[in-house]
């Protein structure tokens, strides 16, 4: 097709011309690129999962349903800042279509119960402020708190409850500022072109002033566990966080998940009498499903991590 092949010629130019995994954009934003999972081809169809990979997919979700009923699963895919944010994408690439087969809006389609994709949800959400960090890849403070809320409802949807949200209201805002994993990887002949904008919103030595959002301490009830060696037995992923509500009757979770789902985490334990939270390469862990008997399993992906889904497992054990 002719669109596919303008996408093409635009993402290998502005591939060619990053040095790392830094692409500059006005306005002092910097986007993934030519990273592990090669994101942008996928994002404009440049490259797609074949018929067979599809279908590979879908066997994984329905055996990792089939083996985790009666207990509800619910995945949360965190569109990338380039679909989010696509206007503001250089060289070009803001002017393409996103693939509308691409492989988060794909699962989406096909499995509506149990995957939810966020892109819809954060291009409504976007008005009311930046839902990314501009120098990374994943959501600010208040992305964290909005994708908490599309978490909440999308439970009371399916039934599970387990207390109202926090609303804003009981938030305590504060400035910070955050500088970004993509932006010190900025290439420094590039640096000169990129601070002419990016300084009017320089906070100190941070690429960028934004506000955080905690909770007012007196409203918080869960409480973070220290980690016994039963916790963490046979489990090498990323730290393990355990937090409990005492004497309550919610139910219990476990969260697998990687960084999108970060500070969202906070406002989640509040939901949950007791909630596992895995960082474990994306993986669903048998053992600690096994080990924890949840009411509900949710599970947080990036959807740049999705491009190898089709060699995943429906449950994978972290001791070897």
């Amino acid at each position: 097709m002719i669109w596919r092949g303008k996408a093409a010629r635009r993402v290998a130019a502005a591939k060619a011309r990053q040095p790392g995994k830094a692409l500059a954009a006005p306005g002092g934003w910097v986007f993934l690129v030519n990273d592990t999972n090669d994101f942008l081809p996928w994002q404009f169809g440049i490259t797609r999962w074949t018929r067979g990979e599809r279908e590979q997919v879908a066997a994984i979700l329905k055996a990792r349903l089939e083996a985790l009923a009666p207990t509800p699963y619910l995945m949360f895919i965190t569109p990338e800042k380039s679909v989010a944010y696509q206007e503001y994408l250089p060289m070009g690439l803001a002017e393409l279509k996103s693939d509308s087969g691409r492989p988060a809006t794909w699962m989406a389609r096909h499995f509506p119960a149990q995957v939810r994709y966020l892109q819809p949800w954060f291009e409504r959400m976007k008005r009311l402020g930046f839902l990314y960090f501009r120098g990374d890849t994943h959501v600010n403070w208040l992305g964290g708190y909005l994708l908490y809320r599309f978490v909440i409802e999308t439970l009371d949807k399916a039934g599970i409850i387990t207390r109202p949200a926090i609303t804003s209201s009981e938030l305590l805002p504060a400035g910070a500022g955050f500088e970004g994993d993509v932006y010190v990887q900025l290439d420094e002949t590039q640096r000169p072109e990129f601070d002419v904008d990016a300084d009017y919103g320089r906070w100190r030595a941070m690429l960028e002033i934004t506000i955080k959002y905690d909770m007012d301490e007196a409203l918080i009830r869960a409480k973070r566990l220290t980690l016994t060696p039963e916790d963490q037995a046979g489990f090498h992923g990323r730290e393990m966080l355990i937090y409990e509500i005492p004497d309550s009757d919610l139910p219990r979770a476990v969260v697998f998940r990687d960084s999108t789902a970060t500070d969202s985490i906070p406002f989640l334990a509040e939901h949950f009498s007791r909630s596992v939270y895995v960082w474990h390469e994306g993986d669903v862990l048998a053992e600690i499903i096994q080990r924890e008997q949840p009411d509900v399993v949710l599970h947080f992906v990036a959807e740049r991590f999705l491009a190898t889904y089709p060699t995943t497992l429906p449950l994978n054990f972290a001791a070897p």
